[in-house]
Parts: C-alpha cells; structure tokens; sequence
C-alpha cells in the first residue's frame, strides 16, 4: 500500500513537472547535463544518474529493467519513458530525439542518497546530512543545488520518499 501511495506521488509530481515545462532546454544546463559536482546525483551500483543528464548511457549501464513504460508527452514532442528498477523509478524526458534524466524517486530503504539518507530516515537525519537550508513544501523539505531539486517526502518526522528533480532546462 505504502508502494503504490509513493507511486502515485511520484507520478502526480511527473506529470507536473514535464507539463509545466515549456520544452527548451537551455546550453547551460545542457553543459552541467554532464556535470557531477556542482548538483545532487543519485548513485546505483556505481552509476551515477544526474538531472538533464543524457540517459541512454546511464539505461544501458542500469541493465534491464523491473517495467518499463512509455507515454507521450505533454511538454515535449516524444515519449516520456519510465524505468522501474524496484528499489527506483528513474523518468526521462525527450528533447531533439534524445532523452534526458527528469526525475528519479527512491522507492524503499534498500538505497539512499550519497549523502546516506534512505526511506525511513529521520528528519534530524536530512537535516544533518544536508543543512537547515532546506524550503518547506507543506512537510517537504526540498533542497536546490545546481539542476538538481531534492524532496524528501515526510509523514511526520519519517521520510516515506526521496525525490530528485532536473530543474534547469525544463523552466
């Protein structure tokens, strides 16, 4: 039950963020597309997966899989894909036919973010690996850096989801 309520988030949170973009993606964020450093970037088995990224390497490294869905998108002429890999959902976005990295949502405690928050964690947790800089979004603290937004989703002082956003380009 708790799955299918993060997904359902997710998802809401997706269609929000694809069609409000109006479809151009800026060179700057084109150029930190690439770039690690200076945004949050979500690492899988050695994998790095950053916001606005080109996705076809990271797919091909990710492997095959759990379920994989494609629609059309509402914000950009092509499909918007969705990678289910159990643990996380990783979403992309077409742009000039190729894909880019739009969002990736962490999906239970088997994972967690470099900074060693998982699902689970505690709000002193967040705080503690990532500062007291964060805005609030109803109970959600979200933290920006570079073309990376980072939500972590509360139901009180329990995170229940982590979610990174490609916010550059897509404004």
């Amino acid at each position: 039950m708790k799955k299918i309520f993060v997904l359902m988030i997710a998802f809401a949170a997706l269609a929000l963020t694809a069609c409000g973009g109006s479809g151009e993606k800026s060179s700057e964020a084109s150029s930190q597309s690439q770039s690690t450093g200076d945004a949050y970037v979500f690492e899988y088995k050695g994998t790095k997966i950053a916001m606005n990224a080109q996705a076809a390497a990271i797919v091909e490294a990710l492997g095959e899989p759990k379920n994989y869905v494609e629609r059309p998108s509402c914000a950009f002429n092509g499909l918007d894909k969705e990678y289910n890999y159990g643990s996380f959902i990783l979403y992309t976005y077409p742009m000039d036919d190729v894909d880019y990295v739009l969002q990736v949502v962490l999906m239970d405690d088997l994972v967690s973010t470099a900074e060693g928050v998982s699902i689970g964690a505690s709000r002193d947790q967040v705080t503690a690996a990532y500062g007291d800089g964060a805005k609030t979004v109803g109970t959600s603290p979200e933290y920006d850096k570079g073309d990376c937004q980072l939500t972590f989703v509360m139901d009180g002082d329990t995170v229940k989801s982590i979610q990174y956003y490609a916010v550059t380009g897509l404004k």
